[in-house]
């Protein structure tokens, strides 16, 4: 009674509840179905839960086991409310403890569900097959792969490895923590997998850039006769993207409207994603066109795509048509939009919005940003000004950064800022030889043929030499 004080609470509506003592406990008591039916709030909540402690309903492991559910996974309860009523239960079921980490694993601390895990097999209750894919979910947040290694070990213990739920679990935990080689061992032991399976090995490939294993085992799934999800269409499209499978891509999108699946917002994102990396910009305006709805990935996908194939200025127009939108855009769009900027020639636009990021957009120019500015400055001429706002930048610049300004003043002929550029670039990374080869051809260009001996000895004296070219002919058998 002392962890859920009645301060505050109205009596006359905790009393509004009837009960009677001496009738016989029903399997659905007034206040489970106030609960269900009624409660929309944690206030509400609370008053059910007292009038269940009244009428001494809550030490009924079904009553209370409701109660807790409603409080760990409705809109309307409260995980440390829930916390609570489940620390004030004398000995909870394995339903109850269940509730509490699928409730923990799915929050902002995902940890708190592998702690409850832990002291629940202290306790020595034995987990069952819906504990598993819930701590199991729980490693996949926290990112793990030693947890997730021992929680494997369990479920093999108790026999349940080969459950479906828990397979499903181990593949993602596993895949997360790029451990691909477990994710597929676990995978190919399988003896029947269903289609949630087969996914989430291949959204596992996927999300680790190996593309090639994601299509050949989507391939293999059409071969064992399993008809693909929209989730498992949404990973092949993604890995289409990344790999240049421009014909696999134009199958799926065929199937798609063979079998009238329609083009929501995932699995229409994935597919003007894919044609536009792969360059099919007419057919990915199409599926966007079509589309009925767009979120800010779609938006960008187009933005993004058409800015690296050469169409910077159309890129902008699909920019400003997105402002009129009620979609906001993100620090990716801007990436885009001045990447496209840069592309196009549009230095004046590209610098406005650089500058006005924060203001009209309340966001803060990251590091990538800062690149595409320094790639529009040093584009324009403008390398003094570049090498400013390197300098003024608040994280430290990288190699990447320091390059193009580099190969900037490369371009336009400016040997002081490079000298400064170089020394930069030596100084995060001594082995960045290539740029002694700029700098050393700089000096030829200026026919300043004293640096370009001073900087040849140098190299020397460092054992350094220009890496020769090579052709995939040449090496070819």
């Amino acid at each position: 009674m002392e962890l859920f004080k009645m301060r505050g609470l109205h009596y006359r509506h905790l009393c509004s509840i009837t009960y009677a003592p001496s009738a016989p406990p029903s399997r659905n008591p007034p206040h489970l179905s106030l609960l269900a039916d009624q409660c929309t709030s944690l206030h509400q909540l609370k008053q059910i839960h007292a009038q269940m402690i009244i009428s001494a309903r809550i030490h009924d492991n079904y009553a209370a086991s409701r109660l807790l559910s409603f409080s760990a996974l409705s809109e309307s309860g409260s995980l440390s409310y829930a916390v609570r009523l489940f620390d004030s239960i004398n000995e909870p079921n394995s339903f109850m403890w269940n509730t509490l980490i699928r409730a923990q694993a799915g929050s902002s601390n995902p940890r708190q569900a592998l702690l409850l895990y832990v002291k629940m097999r202290r306790l020595c209750v034995a987990p069952g097959k819906h504990t598993f894919p819930f701590v199991l979910k729980a490693c996949s947040n926290v990112m793990c792969i030693y947890v997730s290694r021992q929680v494997h070990c369990h479920a093999i213990k108790f026999g349940l490895d080969l459950d479906l739920h828990v397979v499903n679990g181990l593949i993602r935990a596993y895949s997360v923590s790029r451990v691909l080689r477990d994710a597929r061992q676990v995978f190919d032991e399988v003896p029947e997998r269903n289609l949630s399976i087969w996914t989430t090995m291949i959204c596992g490939f996927a999300q680790n850039d190996r593309y090639d294993d994601a299509i050949q085992l989507f391939e293999r799934m059409l071969e064992d006769g399993m008809a693909p999800n929209g989730a498992t269409l949404a990973s092949v499209l993604s890995a289409c993207a990344q790999s240049g499978s421009l014909q696999l891509g134009e199958q799926i999108h065929a199937y798609m409207e063979e079998n009238g699946i329609e083009l929501g917002v995932i699995l229409g994102t994935a597919l003007v994603n894919m044609y536009a990396k792969n360059g099919a910009i007419v057919e990915a305006n199409k599926c966007f066109s079509s589309m009925r709805q767009r979120n800010i990935a779609t938006w960008n996908a187009m933005i993004c795509g058409l800015a690296a194939h050469g169409h910077g200025k159309e890129a902008v127009n699909f920019f400003k048509e997105l402002e009129q939108e009620t979609v906001k855009p993100n620090d990716i769009t801007l990436v885009g939009v001045l990447s496209a900027c840069f592309h196009a020639g549009l230095f004046d636009y590209g610098e406005g919005i650089f500058h006005s990021m924060k203001e009209l957009y309340c966001i803060d120019p990251k590091i990538e940003h800062y690149g595409c500015m320094v790639d529009i400055l040093g584009r324009n001429g403008k390398l003094l000004e570049a090498e400013q706002l390197i300098r003024g930048m608040i994280w430290k610049a990288d190699v990447v950064i320091w390059g193009s300004l580099l190969h900037a003043c490369q371009s336009h002929g400016n040997i002081d800022i490079a000298e400064r550029a170089v020394k930069e670039i030596l100084l995060l990374n001594p082995n960045s030889h290539g740029v002694y080869v700029v700098l050393s051809n700089m000096y030829a260009e200026a026919e300043r043929w004293d640096d370009v001996v001073k900087l040849r000895k140098r190299m020397k004296e460092g054992s350094l030499k220009k890496t020769p070219g090579w052709s995939l002919v040449n090496a070819a058998p």
